[in-house]
């Protein structure tokens, strides 16, 4: 068993090309077409959109996020429904592999309990690795060993979603009331999209 931490990567290029093209696709609204588009005019024109709710030009970008975290924060992710996922899978990944470590890795929740509740949920992980190992070795397939997988248990979900869901993603997930698992990982990402693309992310979410 083994205990990793919860991580991402940004898989696009939030150049200012992102917002260069939202622009040039949203101006058909306006049918203003015919003039020079670059970043500066980019950040105005979508600033302007931003102002005033017309967020749905913003659906005509798209960026790609990497995420290493726990099937519970996954199972909150994928709610997101204007979005497309690839998750790794407990029904053909098989954890006793050598590609794996020939062992579970989790990311779970320790943050305020006592050494005896560690101790116990320790117990416990390593119990569900056992039998799970023991099953794989038996003949049991992978898809119905994993009913023995907790919810800690990390997976890896690749996300591609519009500027737009985006936005709405960093609303809920960097909130307080957000699961504090998912604040870890979402409050750093909010930080890196305002580093790479401000004019469409300084306005929204919370990253301290």
């Amino acid at each position: 068993m083994k205990i990793v931490k919860a991580s991402f990567a940004i898989e696009s290029d939030l150049s200012p090309r992102l917002i260069i093209d939202i622009e040039r696709f949203g101006r058909t609204c306006y049918k203003s077409e015919c003039r020079e588009i670059n970043e500066a005019t980019a950040k105005k024109f979508v600033a302007m959109l931003i102002r005033r709710g017309h967020e749905s030009v913003l659906e005509h970008g798209h960026i790609t996020v990497r995420f290493v975290f726990n099937r519970g924060v996954s199972h909150e992710t994928v709610r997101h429904r204007l979005a497309s996922y690839s998750q790794e899978s407990t029904r053909y990944c098989n954890y006793s592999g050598d590609k794996f470590g020939g062992e579970l890795s989790l990311i779970p929740d320790m943050s305020g309990l006592s050494p005896e509740q560690v101790q116990r949920r320790t117990s416990l992980y390593r119990h569900a690795e056992n039998v799970y190992m023991t099953e794989i070795a038996e003949g049991v397939k992978p898809q119905q060993a994993r009913d023995n997988l907790v919810i800690c248990t990390k997976t890896e979900l690749v996300m591609t979603a519009n500027p737009r869901e985006w936005r709405h993603f960093f609303k809920l997930r960097t909130a307080r009331a957000a699961h504090p698992q998912m604040r870890e990982v979402a409050r750093p990402l909010l930080r890196e999209f305002r580093a790479r693309c401000p004019v469409l992310f300084d306005d929204v979410g919370e990253t301290e």
